[in-house]
């Protein structure tokens, strides 16, 4: 980490540390002074405050229990404001700002790059194991963090897609004795497993989740806590403010296993999900884009899975680069 990230991190653990002091019962004028003469002595210090207020106003603005979903915990009303001073302690320990106010901060491109305590780059896929016996699997590009509070084991999803098998006794509401319930949280809201195997993908805008076996609660973050069921069989598209659910589509999860399974799709969805295999730029001409194809390609060889799309449709594959890439027509 360089000496500018490390010094970044740093202003944010101690805008954590000003708000638990501001927060608590016995502040004094003499802390609020010094608070507002931290604000002041430096434009960072600023920025980083900007973003504790916005999470305050985030947890107030959202009703009843979904302002706990916003910070993982499902705690009673009363316990807001604890709820709020623990994830903030649990901050100023270790974790950055950035893992709790995600993208709607001036810190977001810092999340990715340096806050995430498990990335993946382009092309790689990694396995970790949790000492509870839950399996984790992180696909092509993948950030997230594992965090750990008092009442629940947390997994924030900044970007990319994960396969999740819980351990025995980790389901979301009856969890083993000495488990903690498994969480799994992005931007669009929270899931939590009840079983079970699933897998979750994070886009712009909303997350992807497929349920491969038993079952998964989502909460969208602005669903006024109000959740939906997701069972084995079953893809969900979740917003902030609901939830899609629709029939899977086959081989969702034959990622893990280094294969990409298409089932009759346009050729324009092939060629994307391969781009987030390989690096430069991958794109499909859209004068072929609607051609339809079925089959199954590697994701650690992508060069043999271009020349397979061009044996079995009239495309050939044209290179500026090796890093600048068009599917396009025969000529």
């Amino acid at each position: 980490m360089s000496s500018s990230q490390s010094a970044q991190k740093e202003i944010l653990r101690a805008a954590a540390h000003w708000y638990s002091v501001l927060c608590g019962e016995d502040v004094t004028e003499q802390q609020k002074r010094e608070h507002a003469e931290w604000v002041e002595a430096d434009p960072s210090h600023q920025l980083a405050w900007q973003q504790v207020e916005k999470l305050r106003q985030q947890l107030q603005s959202v009703p009843g229990a979904s302002a706990f979903h916003t910070l993982q915990i499902k705690q009673q009303q009363g316990q807001k404001r604890r709820a709020v001073l623990r994830s903030f302690a649990f901050l100023a320990g270790g974790a950055s700002l950035g893992s709790l106010a995600w993208r709607q901060t001036p810190v977001n491109g810092l999340i990715k790059d340096w806050t995430a305590g498990h990335r993946t780059v382009t092309g790689e896929r990694r396995e970790l194991a949790l000492d509870d016996g839950t399996q984790l699997i992180l696909n092509t590009d993948t950030a997230l963090d594992l965090l750990e509070t008092d009442t629940s084991r947390l997994v924030r999803l900044y970007d990319g897609e994960i396969f999740v098998r819980t351990g025995s006794g980790v389901s979301g509401n009856e969890p083993g004795r000495g488990a903690k319930p498994l969480q799994v949280h992005t931007e669009q809201g929270m899931v939590i497993p009840l079983g079970t195997v699933f897998t979750v993908r994070k886009h712009p805008v909303s997350t992807s989740v497929t349920v491969i076996e038993d079952r998964v609660e989502l909460i969208p973050v602005s669903a006024a806590g109000q959740s939906e069921f997701v069972d084995a069989g079953e893809q969900a598209e979740m917003s902030s403010g609901g939830v899609a659910i629709s029939p899977a589509s086959p081989q969702m999860d034959s990622w893990t296993r280094g294969l990409l399974v298409a089932v009759d799709w346009p050729l324009s969805r092939l060629v994307a999900e391969l781009s987030r295999y390989r690096a430069g730029v991958l794109r499909c001409d859209p004068a072929v884009a609607a051609l339809r194809i079925s089959g199954a390609y590697p994701l650690d060889d992508t060069e043999r899975a271009l020349q397979a799309i061009s044996n079995a449709l009239p495309v050939r594959v044209s290179r500026i680069t090796d890093y600048w890439v068009t599917v396009t027509a025969l000529l």
